[in-house]
């Protein structure tokens, strides 16, 4: 037996209702549901004994369908982000085939759970694709973007990731799509009863763990940060590094000049993006003095992301993505260097395996990895820097605060997107890190979004992207004490693969004791 093309078009219409939970306009609520089509097809599929190769079949056509209009700005990335362009059409295509394959391994795990034990796919799909989804996330090219939890940063469940991070969300969304499953299914009382339950419980505990005790309220610092918009054909071209940093430096004038305005102390600290000026700022020597010079004359630290370099044992040169402060004293701070790098963006992946690799061309930087976390102790205090693509992955973040870091500090470059989608994507997943670990979070981007985050992820401040801007304003506190999420890490993880072994075990046991 066969799929129908019905099937196909209720598992594609699913992928398209996720894909579109994630667009700029938050329409998160729509993830509680998006799932449904898929889930009804499975559950009949199964029913009427379809085999395991069509079950992969209706999950990947959905996967492939969601990830595709995901990742369509793959397509819209800037020529300077890749040295062959039309690369970028064949990568979004094999982007959405390659990521398609775990939603088509969700639905075949889902549909050989529910035969053995008798659970219907609408929960065994839920367990399948959280174990999926971590798998995804991990690795060489792990890509956790676009994990269903994310839908719902601008709603109160986004305070779910207190308890169990982006995982425990994620969680609460596929419950939901399983328990709409029920109902569209049975359309039963208490199958709405049991919806309504979840959803109000999500929703009233996600708001309930943003609250708590924070640090007791004093004088707080104040930063300023810097969209200094500079386009990549001129950051990277190596003829303008002279008018870029001058336009980094006045934009930090003009920081002060806010700060004055809106009558409050002047900042600390001035936060710079991702490889700001497109230059090696420590290493050229006259651009580095120009910044201590500023950092001096104005009493104010710079903390700015820039490309770096040192040699290793064999006298190799060895390039960073890097960020670090320049202190008023004249003292430069020790260097942080990006651990997570996007695979074929800035290093070829599984070097470690084949060397070789790292001797193929795709227009990749070929940074150094980075080894470990750093934490600042500035003027704000302690923090720590995620570096772009780094901020989707929260075990990093983790790490940071177990270090010892109360603060985080992304900066990063997204005008590789444009004005696309993924600039809103990028920046929906920076709230996560913030009440994972109770800490406020700055967020630096050259093009947008530049944003100010409390601890318990909601927006204190931001920038209009697409422009220059200055953002000024306080750090705001962290939480007392660590978050569940923070001591814990993801249990939700754990949980998910202790219930799939429960039931994959399940029917086994009934049959022995038949």
């Amino acid at each position: 037996m066969r799929l129908s093309r019905s099937d196909l078009a209720l598992s594609a219409a699913s992928g398209l209702a996720l894909g579109a939970a994630f667009l700029p306009w938050a329409a998160g609520p729509l993830a509680w549901v998006a799932f449904v089509p898929l889930l009804v097809a499975l559950e009949r599929r199964i029913e009427d004994g379809v085999p395991l190769r069509e079950c992969f079949r209706l999950g990947y056509v959905g996967g492939f369908a969601f990830f595709l209009a995901g990742t369509h700005w793959i397509a819209l990335l800037s020529d300077v982000a890749m040295t062959i362009p039309a690369l970028k059409y064949v990568g979004w295509v094999l982007a959405a085939a390659y990521l398609g394959i775990f939603w088509g391994l969700a639905a075949t795990g889902a549909a050989w759970l529910s035969r053995r034990s008798g659970v219907g796919a609408r929960w065994t799909f839920g367990v399948t694709l959280v174990l999926l989804e971590w798998v995804r996330g991990s690795g060489d090219i792990g890509f956790p973007w676009f994990q269903p939890g994310y839908t719902q940063h601008a709603l109160p469940s986004l305070g779910l990731a207190a308890l169990g991070g982006v995982f425990g969300v994620t969680v609460w969304v596929l419950s939901l799509n399983a328990l709409a499953t029920a109902l569209w299914r049975r359309r039963t009382v208490p199958a709405a009863l049991a919806l309504a339950v979840v959803l109000a419980a999500g929703l009233g505990a996600g708001a309930f763990a943003r609250g708590g005790a924070y640090a007791p309220n004093g004088t707080r610092p104040r930063v300023a940060l810097i969209q200094g918009f500079i386009p990549g054909e001129e950051k990277w071209s190596g003829k303008h590094q002279k008018e870029i940093l001058a336009r980094f430096l006045a934009l930090s004038d003009s920081a002060l000049v806010v700060a004055r305005a809106q009558g409050g102390a002047p900042p600390v600290m001035v936060v710079w993006p991702e490889t700001a000026t497109g230059s090696y700022l420590r290493k050229q020597l006259d651009q580095s003095i120009e910044v201590a010079r500023w950092s001096a004359r104005n009493g104010a630290a710079v903390f700015s992301g820039y490309a770096d370099y040192s040699y290793d044992e064999n006298g190799e040169p060895q390039p960073w993505n890097a960020a670090g402060i320049w202190n008023p004293d004249g003292h430069l701070s020790p260097m942080y260097a990006k651990r997570h790098l996007v695979p074929f963006g800035e290093r070829m992946p599984f070097q470690w395996l084949v060397p070789a690799l790292g001797k193929v061309d795709f227009g990749q930087a070929e940074w150094a990895q980075g080894k470990g976390p750093v934490v600042f102790d500035g003027a704000i205090g302690k923090f720590s820097s995620l570096i772009c693509f780094e901020s989707i992955f929260p075990e990093l973040a983790r790490a940071d605060v177990h270090a010892g870091s109360r603060c985080l500090v992304i900066v990063t470059n997204d005008e590789w997107f444009g004005e696309s989608a993924a600039v809103f994507q990028h920046a929906a997943m920076a709230p996560f890190r913030a009440v994972e670990n109770g800490v406020p979070l700055l967020r630096c981007a050259n093009t947008g979004i530049t944003e100010v985050i409390d601890a318990s992820g909601r927006v204190v401040s931001s920038a209009p992207a697409f422009r220059p801007a200055v953002l000024v304003d306080e750090v705001p506190p962290a939480r007392e004490g660590a978050t569940p999420y923070s001591r814990a890490g993801d249990w939700p993880v754990a949980g998910t693969a202790i219930a799939g072994l429960a039931i994959a075990v399940r029917r086994r046991n009934v049959s022995r004791s038949a």
